[in-house]
């Protein structure tokens, strides 16, 4: 491959009719200036959900009607899909051929699959669900491919089995194995001239079983390429502007942030998953998020020098359980040993951890489990209490007195602060969980002392 790069990731907001022209043109306008464009899709609007609710219903009622009436309905979506893009003709007809004959595989392997088990129980496995799942991703890589065709330009699709990009073997969440993965992607592309499309989120086993790699699993495979290819950046499209300096829905004068470091975008949260921005730190690749619709509207992200100081992003998690466990009889360490062990029984992620000699208290994620946990603690300390709290953060570079300003204006607004927040060498987020009825005026006043 002698020319540069350019890998982008187009998301399911993006994958819609309204949207899709203009993906294809930002494809055109990288391919004329030069650029070997790689396209990395996610499933189409509503996909994914629709494939996991059949496999809850394979859980209850695994029978062949069942099978049959989600392949047509999957079938159907995606010619659905590929009509309202206008796919011309013989494009459109092969494209129907080819998902039927994806589909119909798939459904003899299903009832197959019902008609071998012994246990009805043991039938649907986290490898089923992730197998299923994939193919949201691969049907929307197929339909790009023959659209991005159909318009002239010419364009190849690879399978994440078909490079192969190889992963472990935990499902849902699995881990991509960089070094062979990236050899058998370098093999792959050398002499591929063509726009290339690849469905992100999936991966294989050395086994050839199918995965998913979990949470932003398809910015995970845009990054991964990005890395193994060391491409000259990557782009992940959005259907708004960038990344902006707060909420605009609570922020009216919230704006685009023209640059963050990878430290800031990991301690924001939202903008990237923590296992994709690390591919992107090995070779220092420039990840730009931009919008599909306005490309000037972008951030990017990327190394720094010479950071500046304060606040670029103001950001809140609301509706958390809080909890605060005191046992003077138990040391912290038996306690902590304790309380993770029913936060991962029940499956409830936790946030944040603060404690004393006898105490902790944990801020916990939105869950329908969290009662479970608490009454399985309750039973086993001596005393226990849980709250709803939020949480309310900033990111950029700071300095101690940043964080002193911060816990100060949080008690001067009347808020319950539960945990206030601390400073720590290179500090690039500070965060403090508070109760209070009126969080957005709590975010807005913090807006307008710390965002510059």
């Amino acid at each position: 491959m002698s020319k540069p790069i350019i890998v982008n990731k187009f998301g399911g907001g993006i994958l819609v009719k309204e949207f899709i022209p203009i993906m294809k043109k930002r494809i055109e306008e990288q391919t004329k200036k030069g650029y070997q464009s790689i396209a990395v899709v996610s499933a189409m609007p509503k996909v994914t959900d629709e494939i996991l609710s059949f496999v809850n219903n394979l859980k209850e009622n695994y029978d062949e009607k069942t099978i049959e009436a989600f392949i047509s309905n999957l079938l159907n979506r995606h010619k659905q899909a590929a009509l309202d893009i206008k796919i011309s003709n013989p494009h459109l007809g092969k494209l129907e051929t080819e998902l039927e004959k994806i589909l119909n595989k798939l459904e003899n392997e299903l009832k197959n699959t019902h008609k071998n088990s012994k246990s009805k129980a043991s039938i649907v496995t986290s490898a089923l669900e992730d197998k299923l799942v994939a193919y949201g991703e691969k049907l929307s890589a197929i339909i790009m491919t023959y659209y991005l065709n159909s318009n002239g330009i010419l364009a190849t699709e690879f399978l994440a089995e078909e490079i192969p990009i190889v992963t472990d073997n935990h499902f849902k969440n699995a881990n991509i194995d960089y070094l062979v993965s990236a050899k058998n992607l370098n093999n792959k592309m050398k002499d591929i001239k063509s726009v290339v499309v690849i469905p992100g989120f999936t991966g294989i086993t050395k086994d050839g079983e199918i995965t998913t790699l979990g949470r932003g699993g398809t910015d995970t495979t845009a990054c991964f390429i990005g890395a193994a290819l060391q491409a000259e950046k990557i782009i992940l499209w959005k259907d708004v502007g960038g990344v902006l300096s707060a909420d605009p829905k609570i922020v009216k004068t919230a704006k685009t942030i023209p640059f963050i470091s990878y430290l800031e975008a990991e301690e924001a949260g939202k903008i990237i998953h923590d296992k994709a921005i690390q591919y992107v730190k090995m070779y220092k690749t420039e990840i730009e998020i931009a919008s599909i619709a306005n490309p000037k509207l972008n951030t990017k992200i990327g190394e720094i020098k010479k950071p500046g100081k304060g606040a670029k992003i103001v950001s809140l998690k609301k509706d958390l359980n809080l909890l605060l466990i005191t046992d003077e009889t138990m040391k912290v360490n038996d306690l902590m040993l304790l309380v993770c062990e029913s936060f991962k029984k029940h499956k409830v992620e936790m946030l944040l951890i603060s404690n004393t000699r006898y105490s902790l208290q944990i801020v916990a994620d939105k869950s329908d489990e969290i009662e479970k946990v608490y009454n399985d603690i309750k039973s086993k300390v001596e005393e226990i209490e849980m709250m709803k709290a939020s949480m309310v953060f900033l990111v950029g570079n700071f300095e101690a007195k940043d964080v002193s300003n911060f816990n100060d204006l949080l008690v001067k607004l009347g808020t319950d602060l539960q945990i206030s927040a601390f400073y720590f060498d290179n500090c690039k987020r500070i965060e403090a969980v508070i109760r209070t009825d009126n969080i957005e005026k709590v975010v807005n006043s913090l807006y307008k002392k710390f965002i510059k």
